[in-house]
């Protein structure tokens, strides 16, 4: 068995008292579940819809990571984090339930609940009329998530909508959890004041104090990102937007955009993508104060929020959910590897 995946085993079993983390069974996947088809393939993962041997009406999703890319105590210690996150808000309705980890000598394999209805973006394109109140509901089950985690010290570094899901109930589900941050300890579950510091997150959603070497960062980030996502679901295009990482930077530090003005978007909604997208970190409101906004005060009803999305709208957020067809941009995630423990 690989020497890091060793250690992982070992970071479980220390931190499982503590935070109740899920234990990892040493066996292949394959053992108790039949991986049908792959749902979605990146760099260091594949990620599978699978059906449970003892209970073939359990159908649940399969993450696959390759132990060979489990290659660096750091890779390790972001698997690690990604655990006992999942492990922690397990409970949360609006977050991916891990059900079991197995480990075997090729592989770490997640095994969560399978959200029927995809990507957020190309599942409401797939609808037939979407509006401004559709997406002020999924932004503040959005909110409620983040207010949770940062309760207890999360933070997900990396939102965007490719990371958030629709269910079957047209409810919303956070996933990705892979360069997420846990207040108070390391990435191994040691304890330290090792605080977030270094380029981490996706080009386009990534704060501008993210950028500032070796100056540490709170859990603000995902505030910024939220602002990002919702100017997204709003026009179908991210804020700030560069296919050269230097010009992306300046234009987010600058804080400059504007919504574009053939599209209908309410005042109050407005007023919400610039509360979060204010430059200073420390003047962006928390989680838990954004849910006292305006805009998502459920009860409130304005004409302009039942209004349909244009088709021009809709083209627009479908190109966005196939960035095939839309201009090159950086949306890779980055690790800040400067932020883990060697």
């Amino acid at each position: 068995m690989h020497r890091l995946c060793k250690r992982l085993a070992c970071c479980s079993r220390r931190r499982r008292e503590e935070d109740d983390i899920v234990a990892i069974t040493r066996r292949s996947v394959e053992e108790d579940y039949d991986l049908l088809h792959v749902v979605g393939d990146g760099k260091t993962c594949r990620v599978y819809r699978a059906q449970s041997k003892v209970d073939p009406k359990s159908i649940v999703a399969v993450k696959v990571i390759q132990t060979a890319y489990l290659s660096t105590p750091s890779r390790v210690d972001a698997l690690q984090c990604e655990l006992r996150a999942l492990s922690q808000l397990r409970a949360h309705p609006r977050v991916l339930t891990l059900f079991a980890v197995y480990q075997d000598d090729n592989t770490v394999a997640l095994v969560t609940s399978y959200v029927r209805g995809g990507q957020l973006v190309p599942a409401l394109c797939a609808r037939n009329s979407i509006n401004e109140h559709t997406i002020r509901q999924l932004v503040r089950e959005l909110v409620e998530v983040l207010a949770e985690m940062h309760s207890r010290g999360i933070t997900h570094r990396d939102l965007k909508p490719e990371n958030l899901l629709l269910d079957d109930g047209d409810h919303l589900k956070v996933v990705d959890f892979g360069i997420a941050h846990i207040q108070g300890t390391d990435d191994a579950g040691n304890k330290s004041s090792q605080p977030m510091v270094g380029l981490c997150g996706t080009g386009p959603f990534m704060a501008p104090e993210v950028f500032n070497k070796d100056v540490p960062y709170t859990s603000k980030v995902d505030i910024w990102a939220l602002g990002v996502c919702v100017y997204v679901l709003l026009t179908g295009h991210v804020p700030f937007e560069s296919k050269f990482m230097s010009v992306l930077e300046d234009k987010i530090r600058a804080g400059d955009y504007s919504m574009p003005s053939h599209q209908q978007v309410s005042a109050t909604a407005r007023s919400f993508v610039a509360t979060c997208l204010n430059v200073r970190a420390a003047d962006r409101p928390s989680a838990t104060s954004l849910l006292r906004h305006p805009w998502l005060d459920l009860d409130q009803v304005q004409s302009v929020f039942t209004v349909p999305f244009t088709p021009d709208h809709m083209a627009c957020l479908a190109a966005y959910a196939n960035p095939s067809t839309a201009a090159p941009c950086i949306h890779t995630s980055l690790q800040a590897n400067s932020n883990r423990p060697r």
